[in-house]
């Protein structure tokens, strides 16, 4: 076999050395210390061992592919840290799907919780408008729904600038009483909706 002893370890090895014994030879010579790199990186003792016995598993698949002289301990160092930051890319790109779809997941549902309160609130706000006077809601239909002025309301209805006014004031007064001040809000929301 022509291996180079160095130091009590294989420093290289030639590709038609590594044969069944040769890969023997260098699996107990490195086994420990490349496990022992593998921890170190990734703190994950089944990691480790699947890191290191996948980097001896590359090493016997590429043994005849190998330079003449190659640093076996080396190589088999740098097939671990690449293995290692593969896992570590993988893992981030399924943490980051796995965080998107969280966060759409939460996000639907969210927005599917607040549109049904926003449809409560605005069924709440819609029957208290059906509620008033039938003079006083047709006005505030047309004001605040229609997004008609008040001289257009006037002309249409054939009634004064100053009683469609009043009529305002008073839907207004009488839904503020009967509706809590947090739906107030939400008559933005129902001109912006109809």
């Amino acid at each position: 076999m022509d291996f180079v002893l160095q130091n009590g370890n294989f420093e290289t090895v030639t590709a038609s050395a590594i044969d069944d014994k040769g890969f023997e030879i260098i699996i107990e010579c490195y086994y420990d210390q490349v496990i022992g790199y593998a921890q170190s990186l990734c703190r994950n003792e089944s990691l480790a061992k699947d890191l290191t016995q996948e980097s001896f598993f590359k090493l016997w698949n590429k043994r005849k592919n190998l330079k003449e002289g190659v640093l076996i301990k080396g190589w088999l160092y740098k097939t671990v840290r690449n293995g290692f930051l593969d896992h570590i890319k993988k893992y981030k790109k399924e943490t980051h799907l796995l965080e998107k779809a969280f966060a759409d997941t939460l996000d639907d549902v969210v927005s599917k919780a607040q549109q049904e309160e926003i449809q409560r609130k605005i069924r709440m706000v819609e029957n208290e408008i059906d509620l008033l006077p039938n003079r006083c809601g047709q006005i505030f239909r047309l004001s605040k729904m229609e997004g008609l002025t008040n001289i257009e309301i006037a002309g249409h209805l054939g009634i004064s600038v100053k009683t469609v006014e009043g009529h305002l004031t008073k839907a207004l007064r009488t839904l503020r009483d009967r509706l809590n001040e947090k739906i107030q809000v939400l008559f933005l929301a129902v001109r912006r909706l109809y």
